[in-house]
């Protein structure tokens, strides 16, 4: 799923300049503007269900969309699906989908609400369940690059950025920037906007200006927002962005340690510190954000997908070019392992290229798209395969609620 994406024009002090007059934080009182809502970067944690339902414990389903952009809901506790018709290019994380559709040098960006999430609050956190829908659409020129952040989405057009706020999506009409930027992708983090240009990720504070607090990055393509912040991941290691006391955000770089190649994507259990990512040939990248460390996984065979669990045992799930999905220890080793799952996948260039790893606190997630199957395996008991979801087309999957 591209949540790292390309841009044109311009530089990111240029973008802050662009931004000084729209920008504000969360709790400061909206400026005046003719053309367009403006823009209001969330940066604290809401617990208003805006008219779902508060329910005990999270509503998790995956969201499935097939090849022609068609949504499937699949209830994880009933079994049951829902539905949700369209067609369009679908890419997502967390609570919200986004349906792209292109033509003639214009796009629209069509938001899809999973009626399901969890909002972390503290020490507890609030789980909320309603309607599944289209709650928006988004227009632009160019091709659209969606960013998902910690509390809007940011789709960076041609032609300007939309600033989605995820709380208000649906009643209030997305936030519209003219940005022109080098930037690969742009995050909204912490009530300021992350822009990660070529070689460098640059934090822009409320007045739209850069902090000094950017830091080195060669060629960022992919973003992570964990327990600790956002995580930007470069050819040469990551960049953190953290919030510290008083709302000033800080970037600092993690360098690679070891001689492998860097990951093509970074993937992990939602509000936990660890990410993991494939390395070449040589097993998994395993960055824990709160020790600031990189470690290497050597495995004996190659992987094709890894994702960390983040709990205090530091595993890591991979699915592995054999066909069996993986359990590693903290320090590599194999704590379990499955039967070949995903083998007719594998043997196809391009569901090879679809097979999809997500993790929750119990379980892995494994697309077969060859086979039209997603696998449910048990991490914490011997890799037990425990459900086989058929009948499916999974050229998108994520995991909601």
């Amino acid at each position: 799923m591209p949540r790292s994406l390309t841009a044109t024009a311009a530089t990111a002090a240029t973008a802050a300049t662009l931004l000084a007059a729209a920008m504000l934080t969360s709790c400061s009182a909206p400026a005046e503007s003719t053309a367009s809502p403006t823009p209001s970067i969330p940066a604290a944690d809401g617990v208003d269900g805006g008219g779902a339902e508060e329910v005990a414990a999270p509503a998790s389903a995956l969201l499935v969309a097939d090849e022609r952009g068609a949504i499937t809901i699949l209830d994880l506790d009933a079994d049951d699906r829902e539905s949700i018709d369209g067609d369009g290019d679908v890419l997502g994380e967390g609570r919200f989908a986004y349906r792209t559709h292109e033509s003639d040098g214009e796009a629209r960006v069509e938001i899809i609400d999973s009626g399901r999430w969890t909002v972390p609050h503290g020490d507890h956190s609030h789980s909320f369940l309603g309607a599944a829908g289209p709650v928006e659409t988004v227009e632009g020129a160019g091709s659209p690059r969606v960013t998902i952040g910690d509390h809007a989405t940011a789709v960076l057009f041609s032609d300007g950025l939309a600033l989605v706020d995820h709380e208000t999506v649906g009643d209030e009409e997305p936030a519209r920037i003219p940005l022109a930027t080098t930037a690969e992708f742009v995050v909204p983090f912490a009530g300021h906007l992350l822009a990660a240009t070529g070689s460098t990720v640059d934090v822009l504070d409320a007045t739209g200006s850069p902090t000094g607090a950017g830091s080195a990055c060669v060629d960022p393509f992919d973003v992570d927002i964990t327990r600790v912040g956002a995580v930007i991941a470069c050819a040469d290691g990551a960049v953190l962005v953290t919030r510290e006391v008083g709302g000033m955000l800080v970037a600092e770089a993690i360098p690679y340690t070891e001689g492998a190649p860097a990951p093509s994507a970074l993937r992990g259990r939602a509000d936990r510190p660890d990410l993991a990512g494939v390395a070449g040939d040589g097993g998994a990248w395993l960055l824990d954000s709160r020790a600031r460390t990189w470690t290497l996984l050597p495995t004996d065979a190659p992987l094709v997908a890894a994702a960390a669990l983040g709990d205090d045992d530091g595993r890591t799930v991979v699915v592995a070019d054999d066909g069996t999905i993986r359990v590693l220890g903290a320090d590599g080793s194999e704590l379990a392992r499955t039967a070949p799952l995903v083998s007719a996948s594998l043997a196809d260039p391009d569901a090879r290229a679809r097979i999809t790893l997500l993790v929750d606190a119990e379980h892995a997630y494994v697309s077969d798209p060859a086979s039209g199957t997603i696998h449910e395996i048990d991490h914490r008991d011997d890799a037990v395969v425990t459900r086989a979801f058929t009948g499916l087309d999974p050229w998108h999957v994520q995991l909601v609620g």
